[in-house]
């Protein structure tokens, strides 16, 4: 019976392989492979756990900004001075927070308001006036002057364009040049003026808040590593955390 049992033909357990959208990543890693990577990286952060504490007690002087905040009693115990002025982590990172809803609140104010100048400085495109007429009949006889009601020197202006009884009161071409275009140029050029100071405080803001929220992260509880990039860019990145 034993015998029998061995030439039955048993499945094939295979290993999972690699997704075919992964296949540039080589081999698909398993456990045996897992467990060798986990073991070396923990046994590097070990060793350099060692280096550090044999770096800090080879030299008794160095100093801690620690040493502010306490003083040594005749017991060479360490004890922790002008804690009345100092808040807990939790009452920091709640001030911290508020900080930075009133800093995200002047931003959205900001952005708000440089959408608001930009729609009203920008220059209009060149575009089309559409008529739509009832017939081809009416289309023939349509009159550009007749419909806006003004004189045929004036219809291809798109802005600015003068009615008949404008015209009759006397508001001529270099009238409307002199004072109307003069008040209009000016406006504008005040509205580019503030649109541009808006846009330099909307990234300064922007860039406070980015790093109010890097100080409030770098309050947080686990192991980080300091990374700076070759433009002197510096970023956290936090070790994993295996969570039950």
């Amino acid at each position: 019976m034993g015998a029998l049992q061995h030439a039955i033909q048993k499945k094939q357990h295979r290993e999972r392989a690699q997704p075919q959208e992964r296949k540039k990543w080589g081999l698909l890693e398993k456990k045996k492979d897992y467990k060798l990577r986990a073991q070396d990286y923990h046994a590097k952060q070990n060793q350099l756990k060692l280096l550090k504490r044999k770096a800090e007690e080879r030299n008794p002087d160095e100093y801690y900004p620690e040493m502010t905040k306490t003083r040594l009693t005749d017991n060479a115990d360490k004890i922790k001075t002008n804690t009345g002025n100092m808040l807990s982590n939790d009452a920091a990172k709640l001030l911290k927070t508020q900080d930075e809803g009133y800093v995200r609140t002047q931003l959205g104010r900001e952005r708000k308001v440089i959408e608001r100048l930009q729609g009203e400085v920008i220059v209009a495109g060149k575009g089309k006036h559409t008529v739509f007429v009832d017939s081809e009949e009416d289309a023939k006889k349509f009159s550009a002057a007749r419909f806006f009601d003004t004189d045929k020197s004036m219809v291809n202006r798109r802005q600015n364009r003068l009615r008949k009884s404008q015209l009759e009161k006397g508001i001529s071409n270099k009238t409307l040049d002199d004072n109307v275009e003069e008040e209009i140029t000016k406006k504008r050029l005040e509205k580019l003026i503030e649109l541009d100071q808006r846009m330099d405080r909307e990234v300064e803001l922007a860039k406070v808040k980015q790093q109010m929220d890097l100080q409030r992260e770098l309050m947080k509880k686990g192991p980080k590593q300091k990374i700076v990039d070759k433009d002197g860019l510096v970023t956290f990145k936090w070790t994993q955390q295996r969570k039950k």
